[in-house]
This record gives C-alpha cells, sequence and structure tokens, in this order.
C-alpha cells in the first residue's frame, strides 16, 4: 500500500506543481526522502509500468478494491551517499478490503511489490523490502501498520541491505 500512496502522493504533487509552477521549477521537482531504512534515508524513481484500478465494490460495509498492472522499473537511492539499486517489477495486484465502520484496511500483495516500512510510525519500521510471491498485512485508516506482514509465499528482498 506505501508504495501505491507513495506514486498518488508524488503524481498528485507533481501535477499540482505543473499547475502553480513557473517552467523553471518545473523542470527540477524535489525530491523527497523518506525514513525507511535504518540510518539513511531513501529516495525513489521510477519509469513505466501502469497501475489502474481495475474494480471497486461494497458488499455488508467493506469497500472492495483492485488495483493491477504491469511492471515498473524502480530505483531506490540511499539518501546520504548516492549508492542506488535498480530492478524491474514484472507487475503486481493489490486487494484492499475497507471496513466503514472502523477504518482498518486488510491488504493483499501479489507479485512484485516495493514495501517501505517507516521509522517510529510503522510497526517492524524502518524497512525497504522488494517482496516477490503474496503478502498479507493490515493497517488502520491513517494507513500505519497495525500487524506484521504475513508472507504467504514467495520471496524477500532486502534492499536497506543493498544500499548500506
Amino acid at each position: 500500500m506505501r508504495k501505491i500512496l507513495t506514486r498518488l502522493l508524488l503524481m498528485a504533487l507533481l501535477g499540482t506543481m505543473a499547475l502553480i509552477a513557473p517552467q523553471s521549477v518545473q523542470a527540477a521537482p524535489p525530491v523527497p526522502a523518506y525514513p525507511a531504512c535504518p540510518g539513511f534515508d531513501v529516495t525513489l524513481s521510477w519509469t513505466g509500468g501502469t497501475q489502474d484500478v481495475r474494480m471497486t465494490r461494497i458488499k455488508d460495509g467493506i469497500i472492495y478494491t483492485i488495483v493491477a498492472g504491469r511492471g515498473t522499473t524502480i530505483t531506490v537511492t540511499n539518501a546520504e551517499s548516492g549508492t542506488s539499486v535498480t530492478f524491474g517489477t514484472k507487475g503486481s495486484v493489490t486487494r484492499s478490503a475497507t471496513d466503514t465502520a472502523t477504518g482498518d484496511i486488510t491488504w493483499s500483495l501479489s507479485g512484485a511489490n516495493l514495501v517501505l516500512l517507516f521509522d517510529k510510525v510503522d510497526l517492524g519500521g524502518p524497512s525497504t523490502i522488494l517482496y516477490m510471491g503474496v503478502v498479507k498485512y493490515t493497517t488502520d485508516s491513517n494507513y500505519t501498520l497495525t500487524q506484521p506482514f504475513d508472507q504467504q509465499s514467495g520471496t524477500e528482498r532486502d534492499i536497506c541491505s543493498e544500499l548500506s
């Protein structure tokens, strides 16, 4: 979910800047750093990919949403040292179920998903991990991780260790 939220936030930010910023500012938008590795922050950049909402439905007070798409090439950079790791993600599917009464969201990620957990906010954070396979977890209405990740299948790649 952090991957999707990060993308949506960055796209909204860049879209807003395009509307209100002079041309010289548009040429070099600021890149935010995220506290998602022990001892250092990371920045993200990506190219390609197509993530779209494929379905949303409401049943018994639960909002079900599926977001899916083709892969993206992602670069994660250590904001202090400049060391970076680039990898392709052949595609992913994100399923969420939001309980309208409590705001809790149950997530199921499949395919290739980069997950950032933040220091002092998320359970088990900070970490930046590429999950390949199926992972499930729960967040509160503020998208803060409330239960540990449950990796159902596949592998994980610790990006922080590669960048340190």
